[in-house]
């Protein structure tokens, strides 16, 4: 399943478009003062804010967990591979497990989120990856998880 997601991201070619892109509504950071900002993608996209631009959202420079190198508002500013697409997930599962996976994922991220997700419009991060996981687990599958397909990309 190739998405205009996967051809947009999966080569990261235009990283610069994209962090320009992202810098116009993505929380940012400029507190050089984090021992996390070196490593942080927060602070790697404050860096393509526009200097036109009049007001932006950005992480509070005083923020005090940050300054003691654990920041709840961190972002890893390396790409990682995930996966996208759920449309064959619930291929081999019987109905009433579907069913129950499928209501509990909805209720953990409404309905809209959850179907970027199955349509591969959004990829699937690692915390929501351990969530599939285990609610799978206890609803009772224990097979495989199978989703569509991977994308490189940054975990905004």
């Amino acid at each position: 399943m190739q998405t205009d997601y996967t051809t947009q991201y999966n080569q990261m070619e235009n990283q610069e478009q994209i962090f320009r892109e992202k810098a116009e509504k993505y929380m940012v950071c400029f507190n050089a003062e984090c021992p996390l900002h070196e490593q942080c993608l927060r602070w790697t996209v404050g860096h393509y804010v526009d200097s036109a631009c009049h007001v932006v959202t950005c992480v509070n420079p005083r923020y005090a967990p940050a300054a003691k190198g654990r920041c709840d508002l961190f972002r890893d500013n390396r790409p990682i591979t995930m996966p996208i697409g759920m449309t064959g997930f619930y291929r081999d599962m019987p109905g009433h497990t579907e069913h129950s996976i499928k209501r509990r994922l909805i209720a953990q991220s409404c309905r809209s989120t959850y179907y970027k997700y199955h349509r591969g419009d959004r990829p699937i991060t690692p915390d929501m990856q351990e969530l599939i996981t285990r609610i799978s687990r206890e609803e009772g599958w224990q097979g495989a998880l199978t989703f569509d397909g991977e994308v490189t990309d940054y975990v905004w």
